[in-house]
C-alpha cells in the first residue's frame, strides 16, 4: 500500500469516527429538507403568479441557491480539524517521520475531506429530483446546478484545508475559512456600490454561480472554481512543508 492510500484510510477513519461529521450531514440535511419545504409551500400558495416562471425556476433553482449558502457554512466545520488538530496534538510531526511527503499528506487529508463533502453533496442532490413524480423540471439545468455546487464545495474544501494548514487551532481555521468564503460570496455586493470595479464581481462566487442556475456552462466559470481550489491546495502544502523544515 502507498504512503498516500495509507493515509487516506487512515485519515477517513478518524474523519468518520468523529460525531462532528455526522453531526454536519444531519444538520445539512435537516436544514436543506427545511428550505425545500418552505419552497414548496411558497410555490403551491402562489401557483397562479408563479406558475408562468415554472418549477425550474422557483423551485429548483432557489433550492441549490440555498444549498450552496448551507454549504458555504458548513464545509468550515468538516475541514477545520484537518491538519491544524494535527499540529496542536503533535500528530503531524508524527507524519513527519514516515516515507509520507507534504503533499501526501494534504492530498490524503483533502480527499478525506472530500468524502464527507460529497455525502451531503449527494444528499443535496438526491432531494429535487422527489419533483419529477408531480411537476416537470428541467433536467439540464438540474445537471449544470450539481456541476456548479460541486465546484463550489469542491474549492471550499480546498480553502478549508489551507486555512487549517496555516493555524494550529481548529476553531481560529474555521472562523479564517468562514471570513473568506463569505468576503468571496459578498464581493458582488460590494462591486454594487463602485459600479466601476468589474474586479469584485469576478471574484464572486455568488456571481460564478449564476451561470450555472440559469443552465449555462461557462468555461471560465469553471476554470475560477477549479484554479482556486488548485491555489488553495498548493498553498496548504506549503505551509505543511514549511511546518516540516522549521518547526
Amino acid at each position: 500500500m502507498t504512503s498516500f492510500a495509507a493515509l487516506f484510510t487512515l485519515e477517513s477513519q478518524r474523519l468518520f469516527r468523529r460525531p462532528l461529521a455526522w453531526l454536519v450531514l444531519c444538520l445539512g440535511a435537516a436544514l436543506m429538507a427545511l428550505f425545500y419545504m418552505m419552497l414548496m409551500v411558497r410555490y403551491l400558495d402562489n401557483e397562479p403568479q408563479l406558475r408562468a416562471a415554472g418549477v425550474t425556476a422557483e423551485l429548483l433553482v432557489r433550492y441549490f441557491g440555498s444549498a450552496a449558502l448551507i454549504a458555504l457554512l458548513l464545509t468550515p466545520l468538516i475541514t477545520m480539524q484537518a491538519i491544524a488538530s494535527d499540529q496542536r496534538d503533535g500528530m503531524l510531526r508524527f507524519l513527519f517521520s514516515t516515507p509520507a511527503s507534504s503533499a501526501h499528506i494534504v492530498f490524503a487529508k483533502l480527499a478525506a475531506v472530500l468524502c464527507l463533502v460529497g455525502l451531503l453533496w449527494a444528499i443535496i442532490a438526491l432531494m429535487p429530483l422527489t419533483l419529477l413524480w408531480g411537476a416537470p423540471i428541467d433536467l439540464g439545468v438540474y445537471a449544470t446546478n450539481l456541476l456548479g455546487l460541486a465546484l463550489f464545495m469542491i474549492m471550499h474544501a480546498c480553502l478549508g484545508v489551507m486555512c487549517s494548514a496555516l493555524t494550529r487551532q481548529p476553531v481560529a481555521a474555521a472562523m479564517f475559512a468562514l471570513v473568506v468564503s463569505l468576503s468571496l460570496w459578498l464581493a458582488e455586493f460590494a462591486q454594487r456600490l463602485d459600479r466601476d470595479s468589474n474586479l469584485l464581481g469576478g471574484i464572486s462566487t455568488l456571481t460564478r454561480l449564476r451561470g450555472f442556475a440559469l443552465g449555462v456552462l461557462n468555461f471560465a466559470d469553471m476554470v475560477y472554481f477549479s484554479a482556486l481550489a488548485l491555489v488553495c491546495a498548493a498553498v496548504a502544502v506549503w505551509a505543511v512543508e514549511g511546518t516540516r523544515r522549521y518547526a
